[in-house]
C-alpha cells in the first residue's frame, strides 16, 4: 500500500456538501463513516469479502438492505462459511454511492 493510499483512508473520501443532504440520517458522525468507509474500499487493499462487508454497512446505512436481505445475507454465511454479496445487491450500492454522494467507486473488473 502506498502512502497516498493510507493518507486517503484516514482522511475520507470527501462527500460534496450539495450531496450530503440526500442522506436522511445525515448527521455529522454519520458523514464521516460513510466518508471513511468509501476511502478504505477504494484505497484499502481488501480481499473481496472485505469489500463486501463495508458495501453491506453502507448499504445497511442508506436503507437499502432490509432486514429480509440480511437475513438472505446470514444464511448464506451460514451455509457457506464466507461473508458475500450477490452480484445484484453488490451493484445497487454501488449505484446509490455514485447516483447520491456523487462518488464512483465502481470496480473495472466487476
Amino acid at each position: 500500500m502506498l502512502d497516498i493510499d493510507y493518507a486517503r483512508m484516514v482522511a475520507g473520501e470527501p462527500i460534496a456538501k450539495e450531496r450530503q443532504g440526500r442522506l436522511e440520517a445525515a448527521d455529522a458522525y454519520t458523514l464521516n463513516r460513510l466518508e471513511k468507509q468509501i476511502s478504505r474500499y477504494l484505497y484499502g487493499q481488501l480481499s473481496q469479502e472485505s469489500k463486501d462487508d463495508i458495501l453491506c454497512d453502507i448499504g445497511q446505512t442508506a436503507e437499502l438492505l432490509t432486514q429480509c436481505d440480511m437475513e438472505d445475507i446470514h444464511q448464506r454465511m451460514r451455509e457457506t462459511g464466507r461473508f458475500y454479496l450477490m452480484n445484484g445487491e453488490r451493484q445497487q450500492i454501488i449505484n446509490w454511492v455514485k447516483d447520491e454522494l456523487g462518488i464512483d467507486i465502481a470496480i473495472p473488473d466487476m
